[in-house]
């Protein structure tokens, strides 16, 4: 089906266009990524990161090793964590001598392939030991070191990447000096919280990252290595690495190996000379890079023959992936440089994988670019890392091996693989549901000069990260999605490629790959003809699909058909329209059909066929009748002999929008607490729901009126013993849920909140036999409390007194009785990370009402009123009745505690007795609350006389009492100690209470 077309031809039609990432790509990149998610894992990284840090110093203080050291051949390393049995983890650059480029210059301006990617309007990333050099004459002010960007304190190793990356010539002796983008623009950072920056850079569109870092097996300052089980494992830097792949899949992070190759401190590798990657670099989402040698490379283009560096250290992974991926050329490479005096044309040679790392990096970018130029946006990390594989040129062992990887970089091949995509290549990305099976039908070349070679290649979701109780070289896989590729001729089955067990010996292809998210089949000599590509799946798919990227190469078709424009969002009153560009290599005419159109929907194809190059627009219409969903639609090209079919996604949104249904409260209920969550069903049709809260069934005014893309919205600060009523507008792009003028299709609802009785709802524990919290990792303690009253809850508040010397390494949870379903909240997530040198106990109450915990520099580390890591808000209004119970989980060694005190403070809230002064204090406020001392109270209402001002503590103790005929009156509580008040205001008939909450 796919036959080569000479590159020179096809190149010609995209050499005068170039696509750049603007702020239009990085919408359109991070349109697929959950941001909130991104953003609150971006939080919890930096915490995670700087606690790590923080309690490696503080045993190193103990143990006295140093915190780092600048290393006698170049680079640094850097103390950044523990092992989880307290083995010190060091940073380190990956650097020994030198380092050389690769074939990037193939598709760079004059390269010999037509092409002119210099990487224009590109921007790779950057994290390394120290800041870049951004005022060296190789970079043209094309730097920017987000994280230091004034500071003058440079870093040899982090510039000559850098240079790697982006150098332009400049004109001096070392003119040769050339980056493989050496039109790029790079953001830089220092290693320091990697994970939490890159999560904060995939919001804004990064593609690629390199990191020439890593740890080692034996680390320099202190001369120890790391334990036997630790090296080659899945561990939690591994899942972090994956996770942020996953969460943001068109971001691809580059790592260098490391340069252990001759290190054989692992006392119990998988095999002599082998098993010597460590963290990150075993991570299944990233792209793990060697370091090879120079290449010879012949006339045309094609790998002579290169050896791997002796230095590079060799995987494979314990589960036996593939690891690493591809090799860089890093040997003898120069590059920008800094030096003490203050030169900025300063150069040098550097060899190790933190040099092949950028080669590929920068290589990569160009990759990007070509894809974008032809495509109009830019290709999914899957795909990216696929095609680099894919495309590798085999060396060392036959076969892919733990030394190579998949083999050597080869830019050429994968930049004719995108460039001959549908006649000599396929490239596309497949969703594969659960319970799916994909097939596709090719035409081999045949013969030994062109195998047929299919892949797939996907983001995996996360796997479960290795804690050290399992011994050495612990061999489940940590692939989640399982997937499966075969190509079959008649009777012939072909597998995928897949370690040995055993890494001295060749890899095999004689059965499925069941640990690699790479999966790569190569036929050798194939037979020319047809072929069948089929994709399928073991087991579950979590999540329900997994997408893959298809890349197929040793191909032929007389024609293809190439999207050129994005998926769609339309309304089914408007039509969707794509574009395609429509090449051939002979000739014929192609007839256009459509694909997996909606129900009543018709295309039109303008023209209708084609028989020389051109472009060819299909026009979906008649979509009104099309329910609100996402269409997978396609077109179909037919030249009497042969099929081609390329998809676009098309999402509907319909103009007739039915009316939200509304869950919780439910209508006329009672009782109901002052913070509640308000719940609809969701409609795949809406986009946006504007929630309306009022005290007026007209809704004159609003005490709500916000929109919201959820279900659901938690309403606070609502009055007690009052009757509120609530709607939802839905509305998408297309309408609003609106009949004419102000009449709505929202339906209205009424709740009315009860009566808050405080205080007299207090429960302790009495039962600590679990309630120590031992020294070793993974330690855990829980300590019940039972509520015998069938209350409903208001308000809780959560009392905690834990004698901890590290409460940096405690998970805190409270767990409701089973009778309302168990729900856990998290009330303290490794409080006080990265702080302070030291993290003693916690004596406070978590309530929704307080701050943000501080970290204080004595004992207690954290005290007052503070908001639990997780809103309590979510157990209002259901009943206290049962067993509560605090679980701690210490996820670190070497500390231990104990729980004093756990105690739980319910508001209980009751019936409303609605009568004639309801509303008097409606328009009530209180202000600031919290606050350190003084608190003003704005009664906003018409009273007459005397108004009594009562403040009881959280047991219900009468501690102050106030007369006042104004109607805005200073209560000073300066004097109280920190915590939780109730403050009732009575005038006449009239009484509210309200609760108050003092933080000095």
């Amino acid at each position: 089906m796919k036959r080569k077309l000479s590159l020179s031809i096809l190149s010609l039609i995209f050499t005068t266009v170039f696509h750049a990432q603007t702020t239009e790509d990085a919408a359109k990149i991070v349109k697929e990524y959950d941001l909130n998610k991104i953003k609150s894992k971006e939080v919890e990284a930096k915490k995670k990161q700087e606690d790590r840090k923080k309690r490696a110093q503080q045993v190193a203080k103990a143990k006295g090793w140093a915190l780092g050291k600048v290393r006698k051949e170049g680079g640094y390393e850097e103390l950044v964590g523990l092992t989880p049995d307290g083995f010190p983890l060091y940073f380190s650059t990956h650097n020994v001598d030198a380092a050389k480029s690769t074939r990037a210059n193939y598709l760079n301006t004059g390269g010999g392939l037509g092409l002119t990617l210099d990487g224009q309007g590109m921007i790779p990333r950057e994290w390394d030991g120290g800041t870049v050099r951004r005022t060296h004459s190789g970079f043209g002010g094309r730097i920017t070191t987000v994280d230091d960007p004034s500071g003058t304190t440079y870093a040899d190793h982090a510039t000559h990447v850098a240079g790697t990356l982006i150098a332009l010539p400049w004109g001096v002796s070392s003119a040769g000096i050339k980056g493989m983008a050496s039109k790029a623009t790079a953001r830089t950072f220092n290693w320091t919280n990697d994970e939490s920056e890159a999560l904060s850079e995939v919001q804004l569109g990064m593609l690629l990252s390199n990191h020439s870092y890593g740890v080692p097996i034996t680390n320099q300052t202190t001369g120890t290595s790391l334990p036997a089980w630790y090296i080659g494992a899945y561990v939690d830097d591994s899942k972090a690495w994956d996770e942020i792949a996953y969460l943001s899949p068109y971001y691809l992070p580059v790592f260098s190996a490391g340069n252990d190759g001759t290190n054989n401190n692992n006392a119990s590798p998988i095999a002599a000379g082998y098993d010597k990657l460590v963290g990150n670099k075993v991570a299944k989402n990233v792209l793990t890079i060697a370091n090879a040698g120079d290449a010879t490379i012949n006339a045309d283009g094609s790998l002579g023959s290169v050896a791997i560096s002796s230095s590079s250290s060799q995987g494979p992974s314990d589960d036996r992936r593939i690891k690493p991926d591809i090799a860089g050329n890093g040997v003898g490479l120069t590059s920008t440089s800094t030096t003490t005096t203050n030169s900025n044309t300063f150069t040098e040679s550097m060899t190790g994988t933190s040099m092949a790392a950028p080669n590929v990096t920068g290589t990569l970018t160009l990759l990007q670019q070509h894809y974008k130029n032809i495509h109009g946006h830019f290709m999914k990390a899957s795909m990216l890392k696929g095609l680099a594989c894919h495309t590798a040129d085999d060396a060392g062992a036959v076969g892919p091996d733990a030394k190579f990887g998949w083999g050597l970089l080869n830019a050429k091949k994968a930049a004719e693989t995108i460039t001959g995509d549908g006649l000599s290549s396929w490239i596309s990305e497949v969703t594969l549901n659960q319970g799916e099976t994909f097939t596709m039908t090719v035409k081999a070349v045949g013969g030994a000069a062109n195998p047929l070679i299919g892949s797939a290649t996907w983001t995996d979701v996360p796997g479960t990260p290795n804690d050290g109780t399992h011994g050495n070289n612990y061999n489940v896989p940590a692939l989640v999605n399982d997937l499966d590729i075969r190509i079959t001729r008649a009777t012939s089955t072909f597998y995928p490629w897949k370690l040995d067990p055993n890494p001295v010996n060749l890899a095999t292809r004689t059965g499925d790959n069941n640990v690699d998210n790479v999966e790569v089949i190569k036929v050798d000599a194939p037979t020319a003809g047809d072929y069948v590509i089929t994709v399928t799946h073991k087991g579950t798919l979590v999540g329900g699909s997994q997408k893959f990227a298809l890349v197929i190469t040793g191909i032929t078709s007389p024609f293809s058909i190439e999207s050129s424009s994005d998926d769609l969002t339309v309304c089914n009153t408007q039509n969707a329209v794509y574009t395609f560009n429509y090449k051939q290599s002979g000739a014929g005419t192609t007839t256009f059909t459509a694909t997996g159109l909606p129900s009543g929907a018709t295309a039109t194809f303008t023209p209708a066929s084609l028989n020389a190059n051109g472009t060819v627009t299909m026009t979906v219409s008649n979509l009104n009748a099309t329910p609100a969903g996402l269409y997978n639609v396609g077109i179909r090209g037919n030249n009497g002999t042969e099929t081609e079919t390329r998809n676009k996604l098309l999402k509907v949104f319909s103009s007739t929008i039915a009316p939200t249904v509304q869950n919780l409260p439910a209508n006329n209920a009672t009782a109901e607490p002052t913070t509640l969550n308000l719940k609809w069903n969701k409609d795949s049709n809406i986009e946006s729901y504007n929630l309306q809260i009022s005290t007026s069934n007209t809704f004159a005014t609003t005490l709500v009126n916000v929109n919201t893309t959820e279900g659901e919205y938690v309403a606070t600060g609502l009055a007690e013993e009052t009757q509120y009523f609530w709607r939802v507008i839905p509305s998408n792009r297309c309408a609003t849920g609106t009949k004419n003028g102000n009449e709505t299709l929202a339906v209205t609802r009424t709740f009315t909140t009860g009566k808050y009785t405080c205080g007299a709802n207090n429960y302790s524990a009495t039962d600590f036999t679990n309630a120590h919290i031992g020294d070793t990792v993974d330690s855990f303690a829980s300590v019940p409390v039972i509520v015998p009253d069938d209350i409903k809850i208001g308000d809780l508040n959560v009392v905690l007194d834990i004698t901890h010397t590290w409460i940096g390494d405690m998970i805190i949870t409270l767990t409701g009785p089973a009778a309302i379903g168990s729900p856990e909240i998290l009330l303290l997530n490794q409080p006080c990370a990265g702080s302070n040198a030291t993290y003693p106990n916690i004596q406070a109450t978590l309530d929704d009402s307080g701050v943000v915990h501080g970290c204080s520099a004595t004992a207690p580390v954290v005290s007052g009123t503070i908001k639990p890591f997780e809103s309590l808000y979510n157990l209002n209004g259901l009943s206290a009745q049962g067993t509560w119970t605090l679980n701690i989980h210490d996820v670190g060694p070497g500390d231990a505690g104990d729980v004093n005190v756990f105690a739980l403070n319910f508001c209980k809230v009751d019936l409303a007795t609605l009568g004639t002064n309801d509303n008097t204090f409606n328009k009530l406020t209180i202000y600031p609350n919290p606050t350190k001392g003084l608190l003003n109270v704005n009664l906003n209402a018409l009273l007459e006389g005397e108004t009594l001002y009562t403040i009881y503590d959280i047991q219900g103790r009468k501690i102050m009492q106030k007369s006042s005929n104004n109607m805005n009156e200073t209560l000073n509580i300066e004097n109280f100690t920190k915590g939780v008040y109730m403050l009732s205001i009575e005038n006449g008939n009239n009484k509210t209470t309200k609760k108050i909450v003092l933080n000095k």
